[in-house]
């Protein structure tokens, strides 16, 4: 879908990234403390720069969580966002089309996990609300990982995205869920449900 140099960033990397977290530069955003960011660093290893995003997870299921952490500015096409307002925007893929990502990689765990966000909205039209079939991501489908542990949106999850146009947003979901046993991906797995929402700082 995507052919820019952050490919590797997604999902179905994430499992991988979680426990070498040196390789977390994938996410796009390796850049940002190197030019002129604060530099702030988070227990997982990763630094933002002086634009960033700040991210409350809470998710109660197979996993229960809640907590904050900044997190670098996410892209899936190389743009080195400088303010608020152009991530807000949106980006496009090396066609033209737009997509808004969804903040990925917690500079901090949250009660001791490392999470990542694997979701972009694709046809992106700025501020606005936007239903589970409007999210995609690289490799895999929408979902979140919890410490190396990969849910996904299946057939029967409820998802809602909504943005601010200027950087913020939340996305809303019900029975994200593993992979189940015998390896399909119909939902019925140990599923979470909850909230992503997030602010854009500078």
């Amino acid at each position: 879908m995507f052919s820019g140099i952050n490919r590797s960033g997604r999902l179905a990397g994430a499992a991988a990234m979680v426990v070498l977290v040196s390789a977390t530069a994938a996410c796009g955003s390796a850049s940002e403390a190197a030019d002129g960011g604060s530099g702030d660093v988070g227990d997982t290893g990763m630094s933002v720069g002086s634009v960033h995003t700040e991210v409350t997870v809470e998710v109660t299921g197979a996993v229960t969580l809640k907590g904050t952490s900044k997190a670098p500015m996410p892209t899936n096409n190389g743009v080195d966002y400088t303010s608020c307002d152009q991530y807000g925007a949106g980006e496009k893929d090396d066609e033209g089309r737009a997509y808004f990502v969804l903040p990925q990689m917690l500079t901090d765990t949250i009660d001791g996990k490392t999470v990542f966000v694997g979701a972009m909205i694709k046809d992106y039209r700025g501020a606005g609300t936007y239903e589970r079939g409007t999210l995609t991501d690289t490799g895999s489908p929408p979902g979140v990982s919890f410490g190396g542990e990969l849910y996904f949106t299946q057939s029967n999850t409820t998802s809602t995205v909504t943005t601010d146009g200027k950087g913020g947003g939340s996305w809303v979901f019900t029975d994200l869920s593993t992979q189940n046993a015998d390896g399909t991906k119909g939902g019925g797995g140990p599923a979470v449900s909850g909230t992503v929402s997030w602010t854009c700082a500078s």
